[in-house]
């Protein structure tokens, strides 16, 4: 018979000078000496926690000093890790959404990350605000408005979700908070690409320098951190390659270079040479430098002071920088081109997200339609087949050439 209590053993409650329970504490024994946990906001949370940590004694695998400053680890400290280990850093601008998290969580255990804190973190995402850089508000420089798309959110909290999935993993936390909390819905809607009437507009409002910028994207299918991050040793035009050392998919990849890419690049260079040559300084490293030439230019920062009032000025709809990269698609499905190629021109691993440029296709479902009409139905002028007696009489072996004839035969078919 189990013993009266079982369930609540390791457990101590923690109380208040009035006597109210105000926490729990878990009780264990480690290595032959007693070590207290906690304290924990629930007897539920306690009770986890106790039959995690048995469990991890069982297999060898519990190690208190994880566990310790209150039970729980910091929030940064867990997300400092995850970087640390993230082979893929670029992906998704996991360093932004790291340092947006760390600066929210700051000073923040993981057992205090609670559904209605992460709730609150995602109105804050979805409101309006203004972003100055350091120095604008000196110089009389306006704050930029910016506002997170839904996908945008979408990715900021996904990003909390996969560092606290990896901390029930490791035994740092008793279950993610994510779980009681629903994620914005976001629809695929209209994949946005532009008209060549459009793309004049955008290119006119942009100017000489920055319309080669956008002229580019188009032309290699680039993303936004992508092209702002390329170096001049990376360009090679020569063979008429780029290459990408870190990407989305964490891999490096290539890019070719049409003649009209090569050319503006070309160009590109020429100019920042020349300019370099008349300062007395160095060719910067980056194809697209920042004001201090020994940094990037900042995607961010560019497209809310350059690209987006460029658009709006051009009265053009919902065309984003990423825009760009859907007309190189779009464009090369309406010359023709396969979901395989398509995919390979994005660096995408299936043509699974190329499905939505098909219909732009010519005669991409009408030939499919035709041949429904069509099916079992002798076409009209089409020629009898040819048995396959007559067939062996005029050429027993379709693999034997010309010269396998003799020379009367070979003068009268000349004839």
């Amino acid at each position: 018979m189990a013993r009266a209590g079982r369930k609540d053993r390791g457990l101590l409650s923690k109380n208040d000078e009035n006597g109210k329970i105000v926490g729990w504490i878990v009780r264990l024994y480690h290595e032959g000496r007693e070590r207290r946990f906690g304290a924990f906001i629930t007897k539920t949370e306690a009770r986890d926690f106790y039959e995690k940590a048995k469990q991890e004694q069982k297999q060898g695998r519990f190690f208190p000093e994880r566990y310790q400053h209150g039970g729980y680890a910091l929030a940064e400290s867990i997300i400092d890790d995850y970087m640390k280990g993230n082979s893929n850093k670029s992906r998704c601008n996991d360093k932004v959404f790291a340092e947006w998290w760390k600066d929210r969580l700051k000073g923040k255990r993981l057992n205090v990350i609670s559904p209605a804190l992460l709730e609150d973190a995602q109105r804050d995402l979805s409101k309006t605000t203004y972003v100055r850089q350091k120095g604008d508000e000196e110089k009389g420089i306006p704050a930029v408005i910016q506002t997170y798309s839904k996908q945008t959110v979408l990715h900021y909290l996904k990003f909390l979700r996969h560092v606290l999935n990896l901390a029930v993993r490791d035994g740092k936390l008793v279950r993610n908070p994510f779980a009681q909390i629903e994620l914005p819905k976001v629809t695929t809607g209209r994949t946005r690409f532009l008209e060549p009437e459009e793309e004049a507009k955008v290119m006119k409002e942009l100017g000489p320098v920055y319309a080669n910028w956008a002229r580019l994207s188009i032309l290699t299918g680039l993303r936004k951190t992508e092209q702002c991050h390329l170096r001049w040793e990376d360009v090679d035009l020569k063979r008429g390659i780029l290459t990408l050392p870190e990407t989305k998919a964490g891999l490096q990849q290539y890019v070719e270079l049409c003649d009209e890419a090569k050319s503006i690049l070309a160009g590109m260079k020429a100019v920042a040479e020349a300019e370099a040559a008349a300062n007395n300084r160095p060719l910067s490293p980056w194809v697209f430098p920042s004001k201090r030439l020994t940094t990037h230019i900042d995607p961010r920062n560019f497209s809310s002071r350059v690209f987006k009032p460029a658009v709006e000025r051009s009265g053009i709809p919902h065309a984003t920088w990423h825009a760009l990269r859907h007309t190189m698609a779009s464009r090369a499905a309406m010359n023709g081109a396969s979901d395989f190629l398509i995919a390979k021109m994005l660096r995408h691993s299936s043509t699974a997200l190329v499905k939505r440029y098909a219909h732009l296709r010519p005669g991409y479902l009408r030939e499919a339609y035709n041949g429904i009409s069509s099916f079992g139905k002798a076409e009209e002028g089409k020629p009898e087949t040819v048995s396959k007696g007559a067939q062996s009489d005029q050429n027993p072996s379709p693999t034997v050439t010309e010269t396998g004839k003799d020379k009367t035969q070979q003068q009268a078919a000349t004839a």
